[in-house]
């Protein structure tokens, strides 16, 4: 093999596994900053969540599944909850909230929205509110409906009930 083209060899297979290096960095780089932005908007969202005051008091008091008697300020702390998971649910749908991070709310959502308040105040107060956005809608509804056809009584066994 002559001198020319062996050079012409070796620099071409180091042009190939230059661009190959390239390539696997900036997937590798990718997914780094992918990752990072799930979890500052992670991060974020769940400082939003924290900051419902008046909703988590309600959580605290353990008032979700007391009926509502049709108090407008606990109506507008459900409204502030409801209006939080339609930002999230817009996030997840335009790609920005990966839909891993959305999944680990899940089960805490399903919880909450199935409690005799919540559930009362979004058919009575606030579904018309978010009619904006018919997917959301149905994302709620579907986890009510669900969620309340494992219990005969609507009961969301959160806590101890005796007949």
């Amino acid at each position: 093999m002559s001198l020319p083209l062996f050079l012409q060899l070796v620099s071409t297979c180091a042009i190939v596994t230059g661009s190959l290096c390239a390539i696997l960095a900036y997937f590798r780089g990718s997914k780094s900053h992918q990752q990072s932005l799930n979890a500052q908007v992670f991060l974020n969202l769940t400082q939003r969540h924290a900051s419902l005051i008046d909703f988590r008091r309600l959580d605290a008091d353990l008032r979700l599944n007391d009926h509502w008697t049709g108090d407008l300020e606990t109506a507008a702390a459900i409204r502030e909850y409801f209006d939080l998971l339609a930002h999230e649910y817009a996030l997840v749908d335009l790609g920005i909230l990966d839909q891993r991070v959305w999944q680990l709310w899940q089960p805490d959502i399903a919880r909450i929205v199935n409690t005799q308040l919540i559930s009362e105040v979004w058919q009575k107060r606030t579904r018309h509110l978010h009619r904006a956005s018919p997917a959301f809608t149905r994302y709620i509804d579907s986890l009510v409906t669900h969620q309340r056809g494992a219990f005969s009584n609507s009961h969301t066994g959160s806590t101890i009930q005796i007949a």
